[in-house]
C-alpha cells in the first residue's frame, strides 16, 4: 500500500532526530507538576495510584506534542513543493494524508510509551504497588489518544492554505477546544448562549457537566478514570476521588452524567471529522498553496471595508507625515510597508472583533464586581481578552515575519534598500505593532462605548492609562514575535516555539510551584502561598500575566496577576482559590520592591528588549539567505 511507505518514512525521519527525546523529556517533567495525592486518595485508588502521574502527563503533553509534529505535516510539504512530487506517483492525496497521520502517530507514540513506563516505574518504587492489566490498558488508551490528536492536527494542516493559518488553527483547537475547554472555552460559550455565567445556581447544571465531556482530553480522562477504578469524569482520577471525598465524604459518586460509551464516540469523532474534512479540502485545492485564497480572505476582498481601506492613503502612523519621517533612522518605509500589508488582510481585524466580542460578553460580571468598579467594569472585562487573545494572536501574526521573507526571497529586496538591518527590524516591529494596535484599541473604545448606557463613561485618566499600557503590550508582543522569527530560521520550529511558549503560560502556575519547591525544598501552591514573596515574583514572570499586574493599579484594585474581577472575588470571605492577592497574603500591597507594578512594567518591556537585542546581533552577521 503506498501510504505504508509514507508512514515508514515519516516515523523513521522523526525517530532519528531530536524530537522524540525532547518530547520524552518534557513528558517526564510534566509528570512532576501534579501535587502528590493525599493519603485518603492513595488508599481509595489502591494499585491504580502509580498510574495517576502518567495519566496527567499523557493528557497534557500529547496535544502540544501532536500540534508541534503535525501542524506543518501537509501544508509544509505543499509549500516546499515535495507534495507535488510525491502525489505525482501512484500515491493519492487520501493515502498521503493517512500515511502522514500514521507515521507521525508512531513517532509520537514511542516517547509517550517509553515515558509512561519510566514514570510508572518511578511511582512503583514510591508506593510499592503495581498492576500489569492497568498498565496495558493505560498504554492502549494512550496510544488511541496519540492517534486522535495527530489525526486532528494533520487534518487541520491538510485544510490550511499556509503555515501561519495552520499554526493559528491548530493552536486554537489545541488550547481552546482541548486543554482549556472546561476551564475557559465552555464557561465562555455557556455565558454567550444562556446569558449567565456558570455558577451553583445555574439553570441546567447537568447539561453544563455533560458538555465538559466534548473535548478530547475529557474523553481520555473519562476512559482512564474508568480503567483506574475511580469516579468517572472529565478530570484525572486523583482529582475525581478528591472531589468526591470533599463533597460527599465517600470515594464513590452517583455515576457519570452521560454514559461512558459516549467518551469513545467523542474520542473517535474528533480525528474522523478532522481527517475527513481536511482530506476533502486538500483534494479540491491545488497542490501549490500560493495559488489559493482562504475563505476569510475571499470574504474580505468582497467586503466594502476592504475596498475602503484599499483607497485609504494611510498617511497616518506610521505613514508619510512630518512627525514620523523626522524621527531618527530609515525604518519608516519598512514600517509603512508592513502596516499597509497587514491592515489589508482580515487577520488583524478578526483579532479586533474577537477582543471586542469577548469584552462585550464580559460586561455582566457579578453584582459585587459591578458595585466595586462601577464605570471601570468594561476595562476589567478587557484584561483577559487583550492579554490572552491579543497577546497570543500578535505572536502568531509575527512569528513568520523574517523567516517568510527569507524563504520567499523578498528579504533580498529589503536588504537592497537604504534601510540598514537594524532599521529593517525596527521597521518590521513598529509596522506590525501599529497594524495590530488599531483593531485592539478600537475594541477597547468599542467596548467602553457599548457599556455607556449601563455603566456610564469610563474616567478619562483610567482609560488613557489603560490604553497606554495596552499599546506598550502590543508593541512588546510584536517585538517578541519578530525576534523569534529572526533568531529561528525555520517556520516550523518558530511556530512550535510560539505554541510551547503559550502552553507554558497556561501551565505556569504548577510550573512556578515546582520551580519554587525545587529551589527552596518547600512544597507550595497558590492556595497557601509561602511567606517568601519571591514565590509571587516567579508566578508573575510570563508576559501575558504581567499585563494584569500593570493594569490592576490603574483600575484601582489590589496588587495581583489575576484580573481585577478575580481579585475582587478572591478578597471575599469563604472564597478558596489559587489566586494570590499580595495584600491578603503578605499584609501589604507592595511588601518588597520587586512586587511593585512599576517593576512588572519594566519586566514586560524586557520581554521585548532582550530577545530583540539578541535578534539584532544575529541579524547583523547572518546571511540574508
Amino acid at each position: 500500500m503506498p501510504s505504508t511507505s509514507v508512514m515508514r518514512t515519516e516515523s523513521r525521519r522523526y525517530l532519528r532526530g531530536k524530537t522524540p527525546w525532547i518530547i520524552g523529556l518534557c513528558f517526564v517533567l510534566v509528570s512532576g507538576l501534579p501535587t502528590q495525592p493525599d493519603a485518603d486518595v492513595v488508599q481509595v485508588l489502591g494499585d491504580a495510584v502509580v498510574f495517576v502521574d502518567a495519566q496527567v502527563a499523557v493528557a497534557v503533553t500529547v496535544p502540544f506534542a501532536a500540534a508541534a509534529l503535525g501542524f506543518r505535516s501537509i501544508i509544509g510539504e505543499r509549500e516546499n513543493g515535495t507534495a507535488r512530487v510525491l502525489i505525482g506517483t501512484q500515491l493519492t492525496r487520501r493515502q498521503f494524508v493517512l500515511g502522514k497521520t500514521l507515521g507521525r502517530s508512531a513517532a509520537l507514540a514511542v516517547p509517550i510509551v517509553a515515558g509512561t513506563i519510566v514514570i510508572v516505574g518511578s511511582d512503583v518504587f514510591q508506593y510499592g504497588r503495581f498492576s500489569v492489566p492497568l498498565l496495558v490498558g493505560l498504554l492502549l488508551i494512550s496510544l488511541g489518544y496519540v492517534f486522535a490528536w495527530v489525526g486532528v492536527t494533520v487534518g487541520l494542516s491538510a485544510a490550511s492554505s499556509s503555515t501561519a493559518r495552520a499554526a493559528v488553527i491548530v493552536f486554537g483547537v489545541t488550547l481552546f477546544l482541548g486543554g482549556f475547554w472546561n476551564s475557559l472555552t465552555l464557561p465562555f460559550l455557556w455565558q454567550f448562549v444562556t446569558g449567565s455565567a456558570p455558577s451553583n445556581q445555574m439553570a441546567n447544571p447537568a447539561a453544563f457537566e455533560a458538555a465538559k465531556w466534548l473535548s478530547l482530553p475529557s474523553a481520555y480522562y473519562a476512559l482512564t478514570d474508568w480503567l483506574l477504578g475511580g469516579p468517572v469524569g472529565p478530570t484525572s482520577a486523583a482529582s475525581q476521588v478528591s472531589d468526591a471525598l470533599r463533597k460527599t465524604g465517600q470515594a464513590t459518586s452517583t455515576g457519570p452524567v452521560i454514559p461512558l460509551w459516549t467518551a469513545v464516540i467523542i474520542a473517535s469523532a474528533w480525528p474522523a471529522i478532522a481527517l475527513w474534512s481536511g482530506t476533502a479540502v486538500f483534494r479540491r485545492n491545488d497542490l501549490a498553496p500560493a495559488s489559493e485564497t482562504g475563505i476569510l480572505q475571499k470574504l474580505w476582498n468582497r467586503s466594502p471595508s476592504h475596498l475602503l481601506l484599499g483607497r485609504f492613503p494611510f498617511k497616518w502612523i506610521p505613514g508619510q507625515n512630518g512627525v514620523v519621517d523626522s524621527l531618527p533612522g530609515s525604518w519608516q518605509p519598512v514600517a509603512r510597508r508592513e502596516f499597509r500589508r497587514l491592515v489589508r488582510t482580515p487577520g488583524v481585524w478578526v483579532l479586533g472583533v474577537l477582543v471586542l466580542g469577548a469584552g462585550v460578553l464580559s460586561l455582566s460580571p457579578t453584582t459585587l464586581v459591578q458595585d466595586s468598579l462601577g464605570a471601570r467594569v468594561p476595562l476589567t472585562g478587557l484584561q483577559t481578552p487583550i492579554a490572552l487573545l491579543g497577546g497570543v494572536g500578535i505572536l502568531f501574526g509575527t512569528f513568520r515575519t523574517v523567516t517568510r521573507e527569507r524563504d520567499t526571497g523578498t528579504i533580498r529586496v529589503t536588504a537592497g534598500t537604504a534601510a540598514s538591518r537594524t532599521n529593517t527590524l525596527v521597521g518590521l516591529v513598529l509596522g506590525r505593532a501599529s497594524a495590530f494596535a488599531v483593531p485592539v484599541v478600537g475594541a477597547v473604545l468599542g467596548t467602553c462605548l457599548v457599556a455607556i448606557p449601563r455603566y456610564g463613561l469610563v474616567p478619562f485618566g483610567t482609560l488613557a492609562g489603560f490604553l497606554a499600557v495596552t499599546l506598550v503590550f502590543v508593541g512588546c508582543m510584536a517585538g517578541l514575535g519578530v525576534a523569534i522569527s529572526t533568531v529561528i530560521r525555520s517556520q516550523s520550529i518558530a511556530g512550535t516555539v510560539i505554541l510551547v511558549f503559550t502552553g507554558l503560560h497556561f501551565a505556569w502556575f504548577p510550573i512556578s510551584n515546582a520551580i519554587y519547591s525545587v529551589a527552596t525544598g518547600t512544597s507550595v501552591d497558590g492556595f497557601a502561598p509561602p511567606d517568601n514573596p519571591i514565590f509571587v515574583f516567579v508566578r508573575w514572570l510570563p508576559p501575558l500575566r504581567l499585563f494584569n499586574v500593570v493594569t490592576n493599579p490603574i483600575l484601582g484594585v489590589p496588587n495581583s496577576a489575576a484580573s481585577a474581577a478575580g481579585v475582587i472575588r478572591d478578597l471575599q470571605e469563604n472564597v478558596f482559590s489559587n489566586i494570590v492577592v499580595v495584600q491578603s497574603a503578605y499584609g501589604s500591597n507592595v511588601p518588597v520592591w520587586y512586587l511593585h507594578p512599576t517593576v512588572a512594567f519594566v519586566e514586560l518591556i524586557l520581554w521585548c528588549v532582550i530577545p530583540f537585542g539578541v535578534a539584532l546581533v544575529l541579524y547583523q552577521y547572518r546571511s540574508v539567505d
